[in-house]
């Protein structure tokens, strides 16, 4: 029975070492549920980043150089929502909020964008020895 013992802790130590993604500083990318006051602006979908299915419209990825891709559902009097792909620079503990802007007045053309970005204090806590943002 002991020649077992040593054979199954190799087995379960590759588990044990797996860190997950919070072990790290860390960064969200996500949707916005608030109507914007810009009637222009367009809530989108977060689908995919860096090409792996996003659960939810929210991704927590590590800091860097990220590709973002969203959808925008279909607009007035258009029967095929659209999608769009960007780059975004991901630093560690921030929040992106995404959403859309039509390039112009008429068709599906429209731009993904940041709305807004802002600090996760519990990483900043966590890493930077930081405090929370008031």
């Amino acid at each position: 029975m002991k020649p077992l013992l040593p054979a199954f802790l190799l087995l379960i130590a590759p588990a044990a070492a797996v860190a997950g993604p919070y072990d790290q500083p860390w960064a969200v990318i996500t949707n916005d549920t608030a109507p914007s006051s810009d009637p222009k602006v367009r809530a989108v979908a977060v689908s995919r980043v860096d090409g792996e299915i996003v659960v939810k419209s929210r991704a927590t990825v590590g800091p860097g150089l990220r590709v973002v891709t969203v959808d925008l559902p279909p607009r007035k009097g258009m029967s095929l929502g659209t999608q769009e792909s960007f780059e975004l620079n991901a630093n560690p503990c921030m929040r992106y909020v995404v959403a859309a802007r039509p390039d112009g007045d008429a068709g599906q053309d429209w731009k993904p964008f940041v709305r807004s970005a802002e600090t996760i204090g519990e990483c900043l806590a966590k890493f930077r020895g930081g405090t929370v943002p008031k």
